[in-house]
């Protein structure tokens, strides 16, 4: 398995992937034209060419960044996908001098397992004011923040 920056041919197969679970209300869904305008903050896992996972980077500010768009092809969850897929995306952060990451999830214990906390999402103000507040689940979230400070 190799982690590479994603390819306008893997937006088709990244929309897919997110659909899957957003179809299950575990994330929100993403257009094909909202993904090739986020492409360059995405990774993509490549597994014999092809597309089994995705994840993104989107800075919010000179030295913090969410992991966003974290998801796996179903069945190929067990294989490590997601945890390379968020170690690049670390090792860019750390790479682009970001002092922290973090990431709004229904799946803490595994961000816990690559040693993030869990704080308020009032401690993230710049993701509720950005994002938060057109959200559908504004006001009823069932997503856990996590940050990770890389310092």
């Amino acid at each position: 398995m190799k982690i590479r920056p994603a390819e306008h041919d893997d937006v088709h197969t990244i929309v897919r992937i997110i659909a899957h679970y957003a179809s299950q209300g575990l994330m929100l869904p993403r257009s094909h034209g909202a993904m090739a305008a986020n492409l360059p903050h995405y990774l993509v896992a490549d597994l014999d060419g092809q597309v089994i996972g995705c994840g993104g980077l989107e800075p919010y500010s000179a030295d913090v960044a969410e992991i966003y768009g974290l998801a796996t092809a179903p069945g190929s969850s067990a294989r490590g996908t997601g945890s390379a897929i968020v170690q690049a995306l670390i090792e860019k952060a750390r790479s682009d001098n970001l002092s922290k990451v973090f990431a709004l999830t229904l799946a803490p214990r595994f961000f816990e397992k690559m040693g993030f906390k869990t704080v308020e999402h009032k401690d993230l103000p710049m993701k509720v004011w950005r994002d938060c507040v057109a959200c559908p689940k504004y006001g009823n979230c069932d997503e856990i923040a996590m940050v990770l400070d890389l310092n």
